[in-house]
């Protein structure tokens, strides 16, 4: 080869393709109607962009087609559990992907969360004629058309399972109007209120729904949950003692008595009415095998506690990240959490697969534990390079004795927010963290400068009110020093935007 040809190969070899350059080649691989070359090419752009939703609903339309439907339904809750929300087809498209599959109670749970979420949507008549199908299929199909308020408490419900409280709070307070003795709609209008924080309107709904039936347990229990967040150890009592005379038949009835008893962290008759639920047939979905499962767990049950967690798959098919669930809040940050397994699954299921943020949060959380073995396997063989850098600087702190203090900036913002168990709450906390490390100095850091700035800006990024005072004040530093280092922060960011698309 002569030196020509080899600085002209060089050249070619230089070029960068991006997520989209792959995106269009398999996009002109479908249009053909080669669907294996297709899905190779999405399956590169995914690899440069794994959360763009574009590139994840066409794959999975073509792992569909190609009748792979176990893996288009696992894209498919990633976009609408993980990424958008508001990507409510995917319902129906996974409703569809199960039907084939034959696996028709979850197609039906799929196609009837589509249907109350989108009632009037692109698919509504499709969704229509599949639940028609599906229901004779199963024989669910009732042989008398429901009342109008039925279908409302469904929108509501499914609106309440995946946040939108102020959109189920509409939908309760009309099926209440309509049908005011329906009290599955007012139990639920409760939990909306108290989710918002209207505290008030939450506990005057429970006691509407106990004057008109004082032996309540879906209220009674709701009320439980209430005061012990509220604190009101009086008000709790009471009510436990109400509930402890209480022996449901209805296997739904005990579940939600074991799941209120597992909420406010008696485990010994958390499993014991769990157990019942069990034995006379409640369904057993994700969130009821997880109740089992630290039920177990704390009851010394292990091989229960493991067998329950394994049917919990990381809450795969709940519009929740498992993070985000209170009680899993809990268990993290209870004593003796280090010893606990299902902790240790979580952590490495979120280090190798989980988001930056809640990657982040992991490490983080490892830094903190005694234990160190999962800690250097991710400095060995981590998902990526940055991941695993980061391992290393904890690993090197601990070995050294000697805090790095880009790290305790994120620790301070961590303080600043309440505490770890709060930051959790807010994985972009540790992304925004993620972006600034890089850019500050190694000599004479100003953590609580930082730290300060940090805090303020990711108030000022997701509309929360707080002025630069208000920050340094919390932080005990400047608001100098905040300007000068959100000044610092944009030029730093500004330049490497241009360098990006000088590249």
């Amino acid at each position: 080869m002569s030196k020509g040809d080899h600085s002209q190969k060089k050249q070619v070899i230089s070029l960068r393709y991006d997520g989209d350059f792959f995106y269009q080649k398999g996009m002109t691989c479908y249009q053909k109607g080669d669907l294996e070359r297709a899905s190779r090419y999405i399956d590169r752009a995914l690899k440069i962009k794994p959360n763009e939703v574009e590139y994840l609903c066409q794959q999975a339309a073509i792992l569909s087609e190609l009748e792979d439907y176990t893996s288009s339904i696992d894209l498919l809750k990633k976009i609408v559990h993980e990424l958008d929300a508001q990507m409510t087809e995917c319902y129906f498209f996974m409703a569809n992907n199960y039907a084939y599959l034959g696996e028709f109670d979850e197609a039906l749970a799929e196609v009837r969360t589509y249907m109350a979420l989108e009632p009037h949507g692109a698919f509504a008549h499709e969704a229509r004629e599949l639940f028609d199908m599906l229901s004779s299929e199963t024989q669910d199909m009732d042989e008398y058309e429901e009342p109008p308020y039925i279908s409302l408490h469904e929108r509501g419900r499914a609106a309440l399972e995946h946040g939108r409280f102020e959109e189920s709070i509409y939908f309760f307070k009309k099926v209440i109007r309509e049908e005011p003795d329906y009290l599955a709609a007012q139990n639920n209008l409760m939990i909306a209120y108290f989710s918002t924080g209207a505290t008030e309107e939450a506990l005057a709904a429970a006691e509407a729904v106990l004057e008109k039936d004082p032996g309540n347990i879906h209220t009674l229990c709701n009320l439980a949950t209430f005061f012990y967040q509220l604190g009101d150890d009086d008000n709790l009592q009471k009510i436990m003692g109400r509930l402890g005379n209480i022996y449901p038949i209805l296997p739904e009835h005990c579940g939600k008595i074991g799941s209120t008893y597992l909420f406010i962290g008696d485990y010994e008759k958390a499993y014991y009415w769990l157990k019942i639920a069990e034995r006379r047939g409640v369904r057993s979905d994700q969130v009821f095998c997880f109740w089992m499962a630290l039920s177990a767990y704390h009851m010394n049950h292990q091989e229960q506690a493991e067998r329950y967690w394994e049917q919990v798959d990381y809450f795969s098919s709940k519009p929740f990240h498992p993070f985000k669930y209170t009680k899993i809040q809990d268990m993290m940050f209870e004593t003796g959490a280090e010893k606990n397994f299902m902790i240790g699954d979580l952590l490495r299921e979120e280090i190798w697969d989980g988001s930056r943020g809640y990657q982040l949060f992991s490490l983080f959380y490892l830094a903190r534990s005694e234990s160190v073995a999962l800690l250097e396997e991710i400095y060995q063989k981590g998902p990526d390079a940055q991941i695993k850098g980061l391992a290393g600087r904890f690993i090197l702190e601990r070995q050294s004795g000697q805090p790095d203090a880009r790290i305790r900036i994120m620790r301070i913002v961590e303080e600043l927010i309440g505490g770890e168990k709060e930051a959790m709450k807010h994985p972009e906390l540790y992304s925004f963290w993620f972006v600034v490390d890089p850019l500050i100095g190694l000599v004479q850091i100003d953590c609580s400068g930082w730290a300060a700035a940090l805090f303020y800006l990711w108030k000022k990024e997701f509309g929360m009110r707080m002025s630069q005072k208000a920050a340094a004040d919390l932080a005990g530093t400047t608001v100098y020093r905040i300007r000068k280092h959100v000044t610092e922060l944009t030029r730093s960011l500004d330049s490497k935007w241009e360098e990006k698309l000088m590249n």
